[in-house]
């Protein structure tokens, strides 16, 4: 760690603490000299002009916090978007597997894949937060690689399974051991970047999901028929070997390139005065560091305050408003209308192609002109409209198509969502990794088992239940947006008094001791 002596200021930022509790304080105004050698007080400094929408970087951004920005990115993003693509590619591999062969060489011939199924989520749901919580106590730098080199060895270790029950209890490890990444990378991108640049990082982020769904079955495909029987390994078994090897290189990468917390920094790629800085910008955000989690911490958070409340709830409509791409009502209807297998491959890799560029676009429009409370009323807007022309189910072919499509916007503002998280949780470290943990882990455990009853197999591809309730959702996410708008402009407004109260009392004491 840099030594103390050593400081950058930025504007009116003067890190006055770099203790594991705060990395320092932001003032608003500056105390002065009048001519007369009377203390004045500066006029606030105005809010910092936002990047626009074609500029990477922000208008008042240093040429020390551009290439810090970019050390960062190469560092953590790069990391964590690899890492979460390999997670999926990992996490499709069972049901790959099942239909490869693995059905008949392990006698799996009753629901033993919803079983297993269900004990994987068993895993990533009940762990979520635990495991969320315990990385705000331990490096980080070493925790995520950590976690992922565990997730390979479990993934691998699947390949040498005898039967059935050996297979439950690598899936329930694999869930516990994969289920708290996205919570922990979104709260790990909120120690290091400004609110005007956690939405497009998260888009970033977010969209190896969808190109490690897209990719998947390709790579197992490829994989299957050209590995099968290769030194007396059945293909199925080879799938899980080739996410091993896929998902080694990523946690070793991990281990050498994440660089730590700004309060407890790995040296190896960044020098001190990079450090320095990143704590300066964190506590121009008002952003807390790590503290010593208590029973008063926790019950503050969950009983005291508004934030972990209407967030998670929030959370849940948000989270649950995706069903139309998630239950495969597309290329269920375009089996129904007698389309080639050939042919629904290539219209179904549309859908999380509108996913990653509305989620891109959206991320870069939020950051430029910090509109994340408009951005999420005109996404559910959309896929309110794409589901109402479901739901009336007999309009024509082309715009069918484009409902179906358009609903796949409907998780481009999840980057978004938990960058307000960050943003409105930016105080307190703990609570920051509380809320973002219980929003995905709420949305996690009501998606294992609300689409039996709303999105019944039976209805497909009309389904006219799962359409009106991704409706209601919508109407019920924007009705929590007013609320949400309400308690954080609340939040805001108070917290502006409080400062001039204090900047007020500030003065005072100077001209007292002149």
């Amino acid at each position: 760690m840099s030594s103390p002596e050593k400081k950058i200021s930025i504007e009116d930022i003067t890190p006055t603490s770099h203790s594991h509790q705060q990395y320092g304080q932001a003032t608003s105004s500056v105390l002065s000299e009048d001519p007369n050698g009377e203390p004045v007080t500066a006029s606030p400094a105005p809010p910092a002009p936002r990047q626009k929408v074609w500029q990477y970087f922000s208008a008042d951004d240093t040429p020390e916090e551009r290439r810090l920005i970019l050390k960062l990115d190469g560092l953590i993003i790069v990391f964590l978007f690899l890492a979460y693509w390999a997670k999926v590619l990992d996490q499709s591999a069972t049901s790959t597997a099942y239909v490869s062969g693995m059905k008949e060489d392990l006698n799996l011939f009753g629901n033993e894949l919803n079983y297993l199924n269900t004990v994987f989520q068993c895993g990533f749901i009940a762990m979520q937060i635990p495991m969320t919580m315990l990385m705000t106590r331990v490096p980080v730098n070493y925790f995520l690689p950590a976690a992922d080199l565990l997730w390979g060895v479990f993934t691998l270790v699947q390949y040498k399974v005898t039967n059935v029950h050996q297979l439950y209890a690598f899936r329930f490890f694999v869930g516990v051991l994969g289920g708290f990444f996205f919570p922990a990378a979104m709260w790990y991108m909120g120690c290091w970047y400004k609110r005007s640049e956690l939405s497009r990082r998260g888009a970033f982020f977010f969209i190896a999901s969808q190109v490690g769904s897209m990719s998947s079955s390709y790579i197992q495909a490829g994989a299957y028929s050209h590995l099968d029987g290769r030194y007396g390994i059945e293909g199925w078994r080879w799938l899980y070997i080739i996410c091993f090897a896929c998902t080694i290189p990523i946690a070793a990468l991990g281990f050498v390139c994440l660089p730590g917390t700004p309060e407890s920094p790995n040296f190896r790629f960044l020098t001190a005065a990079d450090v320095e800085l990143a704590r300066a910008r964190m506590a121009s955000e008002h952003r807390q560091a790590r503290q010593k989690i208590t029973v008063k911490i926790v019950r503050d958070v969950i009983f005291k305050g508004w934030h972990f409340w209407v967030l998670v709830i929030f959370a849940f409509f948000f989270s649950q408003a995706d069903g139309v791409v998630s239950n495969s009502g597309l290329p269920l209807w375009l089996k129904q209308q007698g389309y080639s297998i050939e042919d629904i491959n290539i219209f179904t890799t549309a859908s999380p192609a509108v996913t990653i560029v509305s989620s891109i676009i959206w991320g870069i429009i939020a950051d430029a002109y910090d509109c994340k409370a408009s951005l999420i009323g005109l996404t559910a807007a959309l896929n309110i409209f794409a589901c109402i022309c479901l739901a009336i189910w007999d309009i024509p072919v082309g715009l069918k198509f484009f409902a179906f499509y358009l609903s796949g916007t409907a998780d481009a503002i999840a980057s978004i969502i938990y960058a307000w998280a960050n943003e409105i949780c930016a105080g307190n470290a703990e609570e920051r990794a509380l809320v973002i943990a219980t929003m995905n882990t709420i949305g996690n455990a009501f998606g294992a088992w609300l689409p039996l009853l709303v999105w019944k197999t039976t209805d497909a591809p009309r389904y006219l239940i799962g359409y009106n309730w991704t409706i209601a959702l919508d109407i019920c996410m924007v009705a929590m947006l007013f609320v949400l708008c309400h308690y954080w402009n609340r939040e805001q407004r108070e917290a502006r008094e409080t400062e001039k109260v204090e900047d007020g009392g500030a003065i005072n004491s100077e001209k007292s001791a002149v």
